[in-house]
């Protein structure tokens, strides 16, 4: 049995790709046999500071607020948890290392503990998802964060494995001088029996059951913040509207209770007379399939991305995707094949794009198909269970910076091509 400590700055209840992924594999370890606990953060003051989900021990730490002050300020709390939860476990993965990376590592070398880094989002070793968007972050200012990045990074390298979500993640980490033999390319999967394509008929009964319109629809899910690209994609079906094109639009998710939250203003900019009953806001669903499988497309906008979860989901249920040519999305889908691929940030191109597979049925079909496909192939969790169980065994005990977790795929083997390697 290999009993695994994560260290995370949000968990459930929050809702998000990332939550999910942790609250999926540790259960699945669980089921596996071996024992998960997740440190938190305690957003909120009704949120118990300790107990049990799907097997998963959670230990949550103050202070609640905001998620942009409170992360920081969880840092003390959390460091002092991974020190006394450390004699109970065999190794740390530090989820997200822009805040928590350097403490995690630092407790658990006290402890004796290997670790696994596992970043949230590409951008978290370059600096970019620090100084993306920002106006300094391409003069003086921006070159000084780069450096202070590339210092703290010296630190983090020490870390016995580094888990990618995607291939430009994968580029990332050796980028910043980790050793390849470190690094290893494992997706979030999902549960592909439980998102799988709808047929007709079930279609129109979820649509029936739902309350969602007849026509063409298209879904979002995730939560509503800025990056996600969701006043372009608002814009995007105001033209279509313009044109004459019955495209209506369910958003699934919500900000409340988000630093970045724009919930308020995407509910704003729907009331408007150009998308007045055009946008759906479905607000956050425990079954956010039965929306994927009523649907005919999916959009996923988003300007910086990770991998997405919720594009996984989507491909899972046979949905085409018109998506941002950003991060990981570029994984997941294949531009002609399996969806479209736009320029983040192009409201002319996404709806574009949102037109040609609102209009062609067929089209839809050949690519829906091809995205479960692409699905099953890369995406499927149980896959993912097993590699990520190979990367902990393999760093348990701590082993010499020459040896590779058994079984596991190195940076340039296994599937998706890897970071060393072409794609």
């Amino acid at each position: 049995m290999t009993r695994v400590l994560f260290l995370a700055e949000s968990f459930h209840p929050v809702l998000g790709g990332g939550e999910t992924h942790v609250l999926r594999l540790g259960s699945a370890l669980v089921a596996a046999g071996d024992a998960a606990t997740v440190v938190t953060r305690r957003g909120e003051r009704s949120w118990p500071a300790e107990e049990v989900l799907s097997g998963i021990r959670v230990v949550r730490v103050p202070p609640p607020g905001p998620g942009r002050t409170g992360k920081f300020l969880m840092v003390p709390g959390a460091t002092r948890a991974v020190l006394r939860e450390a004699a109970r476990h065999d190794l740390l993965v530090v989820r997200g290392t822009r805040v928590l990376g350097v403490p995690g590592l630092v407790a658990a070398r006290a402890a004796g503990l290997p670790v696994v880094m596992q970043p949230e989002t590409n951008g978290e070793l370059s600096g970019e998802a620090w100084t993306w968007g920002k106006t300094w972050g391409a003069g003086r200012a921006g070159r000084l964060a780069r450096a202070v990045f590339a210092s703290r990074n010296r630190w983090l390298r020490d870390a016995e494995a580094f888990v990618a979500m995607s291939r430009v993640i994968g580029d990332e980490m050796l980028a910043a001088g980790v050793a390849a033999e470190r690094v290893f390319v494992v997706p979030h999967g999902v549960d592909t029996d439980r998102f799988r394509p709808a047929d007709p008929g079930e279609r129109a009964a979820l649509r029936s059951r739902l309350g969602l319109p007849d026509g063409v629809l298209a879904a979002w899910t995730g939560r509503l913040l800025r990056g996600k690209g969701l006043e372009t994609l608002l814009e995007a079906c105001a033209r279509l509207a313009g044109d004459g094109l019955d495209l209506r639009l369910v958003l699934v998710g919500s900000g409340e209770g988000q630093a970045l939250s724009i919930e308020d203003d995407l509910r704003r900019r729907a009331g408007g007379s150009d998308l007045a009953g055009r946008v759906i806001f479905a607000g956050p669903l425990a079954r956010v399939e039965d929306v994927l499988r009523a649907a005919d497309l999916f959009a996923f906008p988003s300007v910086f991305e990770g991998l997405g979860i919720s594009l996984v989901e989507a491909a899972a249920c046979g949905l085409p995707a018109v998506a941002s040519r950003t991060g990981g999305i570029v994984d997941v889908v294949e531009d002609g094949r399996s969806g479209l691929l736009v320029p983040p940030g192009d409201p002319a191109a996404l709806a574009e794009g949102l037109r040609v597979l609102a209009t062609d049925a067929d089209r839809r079909a050949v690519m829906g198909s091809e995205a479960r496909r692409i699905a099953l192939a890369s995406f499927d969790e149980r896959d993912g269970v097993d590699r990520y169980r190979a990367v902990f065994r393999g760093v348990t005990p701590r082993r010499s910076s020459s040896s590779r977790p058994g079984g596991a795929p190195r940076a340039d083997e296994g599937s998706p091509p890897s970071p060393a390697s072409p794609a």
